[in-house]
């Protein structure tokens, strides 16, 4: 995986090591009015040995974070988010009366990739000619004689003379050309880290502000890990954003019948009836929650309330449940389906004996750089399935 962006940032969160003294040594910031009461210092350039005699301990915290800046930026320059993203430090400051270190780092993901667009062609009507014989009145001078008496005389007739006329003709006709538009995708973020070195007191902050697609917003889990100074990796921010961002596509998938499927061959010698689609997304984890349907599909357990939704729910699942009965002989009520489900059960019904297994059948979130392969990691999130499994007692 490509995806370092926020894995690299981790480093950002270390904390100083250095202990706050007094802010200026009042003696040598008097024989030099130049470097008299610097309030901010920037760490990213070299230190006056001046201002160093100044501030005590400066050329300590001054070592430190410029050491720490080595490092950072020797991470971030392995990061590349699409083919023009770049990265850097904007800012690391020692304020030096408040004793607090400030850093700005900025990630820009920007990626530029080549659309073509098909022509397009349509049936038009177009202006041909041909040529054709038009008819015009004409007049022949014709002998006519009487009574030995001859002399010429006008006579009308219908002439014809070759022209070229025009008609129209429908054809395709190519209306746009075929063409190479270049498109690009791009958004810059920034971590803005401050740490108190009295207190010891950091706070991280991550905002991609206006540029994606409005305010990005992260999810709680997202948030809570940022303020505690741990930075989720691209995978768990990227899944957590509320839209996607269009330097990303959505790889979603549903892999309900990748566990149907899988489920009847692991069981190729019994009848098994998977739970429908439309129960599968009921019981997930966006209408129950993570922990209820975790502990469900992991056999830790059924609360009291899920256990009387499911029983509700089971009351349409009957109805699908008509193959399977036609093929087992074998009907089945509401509280046996649960009763196998919630405890493990096996019963046995005439020739077979029957068993329903809790399935996790979970949606997988993905998303991936536009035109390239690289992907963030596969989220799922858990939805209960369950398969009645009527087996031959021999």
């Amino acid at each position: 995986m490509k995806f370092r962006l926020i894995s690299a940032l981790t480093v950002f969160s270390v904390l100083g090591l250095c202990q706050q003294a007094k802010a200026y040594n009042l003696e040598a910031c008097a024989k030099d009015p130049m470097t008299s009461a610097p309030q901010v210092i920037n760490l990213l350039q070299p230190i006056d040995q001046k201002m160093i005699d100044c501030i005590p301990n400066l050329d300590s915290i001054a070592s430190q974070w410029q050491s720490k800046a080595n490092s950072i930026r020797s991470s971030i320059n392995q990061v590349n988010i699409g083919n023009q993203g770049k990265t850097g430090i904007e800012k690391l400051e020692y304020n030096v009366a408040g004793g607090i270190i400030s850093l700005v780092a900025t990630v820009q993901a920007k990626h530029t990739w080549n659309v073509t667009i098909p022509e397009v062609r349509e049936r038009v009507p177009v202006d041909k000619y041909r040529w054709a014989d038009i008819p015009y009145p004409d007049v022949r001078m014709e002998r006519k004689c009487r009574l030995g008496v001859c002399v010429k005389v006008p006579v009308p007739f219908t002439n014809y003379r070759r022209e070229k006329v025009p008609y129209v003709e429908m054809e395709m006709r190519t209306i746009t050309p075929k063409r190479t538009v270049s498109q690009t995708a791009s958004a810059t973020c920034k971590y803005d880290y401050t740490l108190n070195l009295s207190t010891f007191e950091q706070k991280p902050i991550f905002n991609c502000g206006q540029g994606w697609s409005g305010n990005i917003k992260l999810d709680a889990s997202a948030i809570t890990s940022i303020l505690n100074g741990e930075m989720p990796t691209l995978g768990k921010l990227v899944n957590s954003l509320s839209v996607t961002p269009p330097l990303f596509k959505d790889a979603n998938r549903d892999t309900y019948n990748d566990e149907r499927n899988k489920m009847i061959a692991n069981h190729s010698s019994s009848f098994v009836y998977f739970s429908s689609q439309s129960f599968v997304e009921w019981a997930s984890a966006e209408n129950h929650g993570t922990n209820i349907v975790l502990a469900a599909v992991s056999g830790g357990g059924y609360g009291a309330e899920l256990v009387r939704q499911i029983q509700q729910r089971l009351t349409t699942e009957l109805g699908f449940l008509g193959t399977w009965a036609s093929q087992t002989a074998v009907n089945l009520g509401v509280e046996q389906i649960v009763s196998m489900l919630t405890t493990g059960e096996v019963m046995n019904f005439g020739r077979f004996r029957v068993s329903v297994k809790a399935v996790n059948v979970p949606y997988v979130y993905q998303k991936c750089v536009v035109n390239r392969g690289d992907c963030t990691p596969e989220a799922k999130s858990p939805r209960l399935g369950f398969a009645i499994i009527a087996t031959p007692s021999n």
